[in-house]
């Protein structure tokens, strides 16, 4: 059972670097958003199955984007209103892929829900409050942190005190209230050193080198 587990383990780190490779600018992200939903669980006292299954789910919640065309994924600048509806689809692509595939089915809420909001303005369902399930407004916040604090090719990745601020501001309508107000507080108790380390994630980095050489 622990070999199977850490097979499952490996191959989903696999594949989450193969996701972000797609987009250098993003590379890790699939990585640090299992990171902060894990400690999202952990500060709101979840057991460690619970915790595992959202750190499982943030490594997988992209795989959708696999099915989204190149010159929208890593477009520079903003999306137009046609092409931010069909980036809009890696949930429900990714949602697909898993259950067709039939394994790690636990997972699918993670993949199919992760943008909806807690004001119901969220997608693909439109789903309001706690009909979202609990993984996924979890790894919502841990996306959206995540979005903001990284570099893109035509932003410079916001400070972490203003991400966290968003956050705050976002609460009780993106986000789940007393979620986001776990994880305001356990980013802020953090030393800024080991912060830069996260949010870094250079040892992530070296697997998906290490993977794009085996490729090729």
């Amino acid at each position: 059972m622990e070999e199977i587990k850490s097979l499952n383990h490996s191959f989903l780190t696999a594949l989450a670097a193969s996701i972000d490779a797609r987009d250098p600018y993003t590379s890790g992200h699939s990585q640090r958003v299992a990171h902060w939903g894990r400690e999202i669980a952990n500060a709101i006292g979840l057991p460690k199955d619970q915790a595992d299954k959202v750190y499982f789910g943030g490594i997988l919640h992209d795989i959708g984007k696999i099915g989204i065309e190149d010159g929208i994924l890593n477009k520079e600048g903003n999306l137009s209103d046609d092409e931010f509806e069909r980036i809009k689809q890696h949930t429900v692509i990714g949602y697909d892929i898993v259950k067709q595939a039939g394994v790690f089915e636990e997972l699918l809420p993670a993949v199919r829900s992760h943008h909806e909001r807690i004001d119901g303005k969220g997608y693909p369902d439109g789903l309001r409050g706690e009909e979202i399930p609990l993984v996924a407004r979890i790894l919502a916040i841990a996306d959206a942190f995540d979005a903001m604090v990284s570099n893109r090719p035509y932003r410079q990745g916001m400070p972490v005190e203003l991400a966290l601020l968003q956050i705050e501001q976002g609460a009780g309508t993106q986000f789940d209230s007393h979620l986001a107000k776990e994880f305001v507080r356990l980013v802020r108790q953090i030393p800024e050193d080991e912060l830069n380390r996260i949010l870094g994630q250079g040892g992530f980095k070296r697997q998906l080198k290490q993977l794009q050489e085996a490729v090729h």
